[in-house]
């Protein structure tokens, strides 16, 4: 079984970035697990609505792709900084999960908070595959692929294409869970798009995702 790891900084951005790759993992039977890093952060829209509310778009949204997993850790919007307790729990659940395909923020994305969010991933799963930090568990192996998605900076150059023909649906449907961020944007008609778009420039296909290769390990064993 592949296990698939995605670190989100924010709610909605594993749909942004890698929804229907994610979508199409589960479909081939892998395990999918996702931790939002950041809490929500409430706009003048989200006065009437509930922490338990913002907690079932995620439940929602992680349904329609066929996640396994799901986790959110409340990190102070606007006020985070890649912590050792952020570190190490970011360790610990690399060692839990032992991914063999973990996608993190690109390096360039245009969020501070989700370059920051690449750092601590980058850093984390140095950590996770060393033998140090005992505490969070035994080391894990190195991903056979790390990729970096793409969310408020498209990607000027990708070196991975994942032909997503037949998942946008779910990668849509994952998107409209997110109400509170609907209210902001038409996110549903953009990551329709910008998969089509993708789709006719990078793989030839009807839709498609397009990665930064950030690490390229050994193939499985056969």
């Amino acid at each position: 079984m592949t296990h698939v790891l995605v670190v989100a900084p924010h709610p909605d951005d594993e749909v942004i970035g890698c929804g229907a790759s994610m979508a199409k993992h589960a479909s081939e039977g892998s395990e999918v697990t996702v931790a939002i890093v950041i809490a929500r952060e409430r706009s003048l829209h989200d006065g009437l609505r509930s922490d338990a509310d913002f907690t079932d778009e995620t439940r929602k949204a992680s349904a329609a792709l066929g996640v396994h997993r799901w986790e959110l850790w409340d990190e102070p919007s606007r006020d985070f900084l890649p912590s050792r307790k952020a570190h190490l729990d970011l360790v610990r659940l690399i060692r839990e999960v032992r991914p063999d395909i973990l996608y993190i923020p690109h390096r360039k994305d245009g969020d501070v908070e989700h370059r920051m969010v690449n750092q601590l991933a980058t850093e984390a799963l140095w950590m996770a595959t060393s033998d140090f930090f005992g505490e969070t568990g035994k080391p894990a192996p190195m991903p056979r692929l790390v990729l970096g998605y793409e969310v408020w900076a498209p990607l000027a150059e990708f070196q991975y294409a994942e032909d997503v023909t037949g998942f946008v649906d779910q990668k849509v449907e994952a998107m409209r869970a997110y109400q509170s961020q609907l209210r902001h944007a038409a996110w549903d008609d953009a990551v329709r798009s910008l998969a089509r778009y993708r789709g006719a420039v990078a793989t030839g296909t009807t839709h498609a995702e397009v990665f930064e290769v950030i690490s390229l390990g050994a193939p499985p064993a056969s």
